[in-house]
Order: C-alpha cells, then sequence, then structure tokens
C-alpha cells in the first residue's frame, strides 16, 4: 500500500464498519474554515462488491448505471419528438433496469421509487409526452439518494487499482518486491541525487542514475496488469524519463547545479507526480475502506 498523505493534512480514522471521517487538523480549522470540519462517508453495504470485478467476470453495476443514464436521455428525447416506437423502447429497457438494482443490493429498495414506473408505463402507453419529463426527473431523485452517500465511496472501493499485495520482479535476479519497496527506493534513489547535486558531488549523482533508471523500468513492468489495452499512459511515463535522465546526467557532467537541480525536478514531476496524481491518493483512501 502506499503510505497515506491525505491532502491539506487532513488525518484519518475509522470510526466503524460503516463510514469513515476525514477531518481537518486544528490549524486548518483554525486558519482557513475557523470552525471544526469533518466530512463523513458512508461504507456501502458488502453486497454490492459481488457487482464488480474481480467479485464478478463483468462491471455489472457500473454498466447498468450506465444503462440507466442512456435509458434517460432516450426517453427525453423521444417523448419530446413524440415518437412512441423509441418512447416504449427505451422505457422498458429502464424498468428493467431501474427495477434490477433491488435485485442486486436490497439493502437500497427502500431508496426506489417503485410505484413511478407503474406511473411512467402508463404516460408511454397513453401518449403523454408532455408528462415523461417530469416522472423521469422524479425518479432521479431516488438516485441520489445513493449517491449522495456511497458513490464516491464505492469508486475508492471498487474502480481504484489495489497495489496493496502487488509484487514485482526485479530484472534478471528475479528476486521478488513489494510496491512499497520499489517505492522507498525511488523516493531513496531521487533523494540521494538531490543531495549529491547539493553537497556538489556530481560523479556520486550520475552513478545513481543508472539504478534508478532500472528501478523504474522494473515498475513499469507491473503497470501492463491495468493498462492492458492502453498502453499511451506507461509510455509517456517512460518516454519522459527516457528524454530527462540523459539530459540529467549531461548537466552533471558540466557540475551545473543549477540546471542539474531543475532536471532533477522536472524529472519528479513528469514521471513520478504524473502517477501519483492519478493513482496515490486514491490508493491511499482505498486501503483505509478496504480496512
Amino acid at each position: 500500500m502506499f503510505r497515506i498523505f491525505i491532502i491539506l493534512s487532513c488525518t484519518v480514522s475509522v470510526l466503524s464498519f460503516s463510514s469513515v471521517t476525514l477531518a481537518a487538523d486544528s490549524i486548518l480549522q483554525k486558519t482557513v474554515l475557523n470552525k471544526p470540519a469533518t466530512i463523513t462517508l458512508k461504507k456501502p453495504p458488502e453486497i454490492l462488491a459481488k457487482w464488480y470485478k474481480p467479485a464478478n467476470k463483468r462491471q455489472v453495476w457500473l454498466h447498468t448505471m450506465f444503462r440507466l443514464r442512456r435509458e434517460i436521455l432516450a426517453m427525453n428525447d423521444y417523448s419530446a419528438k413524440s415518437q412512441q416506437a423509441g418512447l416504449e423502447k427505451w422505457s422498458q429497457k429502464f424498468i428493467k433496469d431501474y427495477q434490477s438494482i433491488a435485485e442486486m443490493v436490497p439493502q437500497w429498495e427502500e431508496f426506489l421509487y417503485l410505484d413511478k414506473l407503474t406511473e411512467l408505463e402508463n404516460a408511454v402507453k397513453s401518449k403523454q409526452y408532455s408528462s415523461i419529463s417530469t416522472i423521469l426527473k422524479k425518479i432521479s431523485k431516488s438516485c441520489m439518494h445513493c449517491h449522495d452517500d456511497y458513490q464516491t465511496v464505492a469508486t475508492l472501493m471498487f474502480r481504484s487499482p489495489d497495489f496493496n499485495n502487488k509484487i514485482i520482479s526485479e530484472g534478471f535476479s528475479g528476486e521478488k518486491i513489494s510496491y512499497d519497496d520499489i517505492m522507498v527506493q525511488l523516493s531513496d534513489s531521487v533523494n540521494r541525487i538531490n543531495i549529491a547535486i547539493k553537497d556538489g558531488y556530481y560523479s556520486d549523482a550520475n552513478e545513481l542514475i543508472e539504478p534508478l533508471e532500472q528501478q523504474l523500468e522494473h515498475l513499469s513492468t507491473s503497470c501492463g496488469d491495468c493498462h492492458q489495452e492502453d498502453e499511451v499512459p506507461v509510455k509517456r511515463i517512460m518516454d519522459a524519463s527516457n528524454e530527462l535522465l540523459p539530459e540529467l546526467a549531461e548537466q552533471l557532467e558540466l557540475k551545473e547545479q543549477r540546471k542539474s537541480g531543475g532536471k532533477l525536478g522536472e524529472f519528479a514531476v513528469k514521471v513520478c507526480a504524473k502517477c501519483h496524481s492519478i493513482h496515490r491518493l486514491s490508493s491511499d483512501l482505498k486501503f483505509v475502506f478496504d480496512q
């Protein structure tokens, strides 16, 4: 797991099995908010995991939500055009998918406006086109009961990558190393180069570039587990590394302290931070919710 470094120095504490509270620290409260600030995030029913990967072969819940959004849009458009065939087709799809929510997560049946489905059906059959949009708006309000409380947490739990049990093989040696350990190695390498630059040990800094390249290469071999169909993000990161580290070595050869430090900083932004900005915070929070 990545260690937890929450934005704005928030501290994270588990209150119960059903919720997590993110509380701003006292300094933030006094200088920015001027009052205690607490955000409570509710943990969704455990059965929801059954409808996401890896527990399920397909992202059933996710695609049901996508279909519902599409079906509502189609019904609104066809009712506005008074196109009965299209309205009937998409309303039948919508009713089936909306009812499936209660079948998948029975605990959320109480939040559904199932009685409105009959109202929708009758309006479609009797060609009351002007009332369709109003009925759909009422039904859509039921979605927010769960979205407000659970959408963010469900995204973290079921749609964020899990690095906790990730193991990486180190090149020819075949040594197995955890994600935590490879991250520590990378951080130490970058900081050792930084220290050597600041203290004027340019040849020492230059010798550290090759181990850094190898560590990053080992890390990149694991990215394909998720980036199976789209290798562009990984390629972009590695291309930046392959461009910047030789440029850093060149500045070290010239003993250019300021330019060397600037090139190392550029590497940290374009290589390290690019992945961290997408994966790190979500991974840290996912670890909290998985406890």
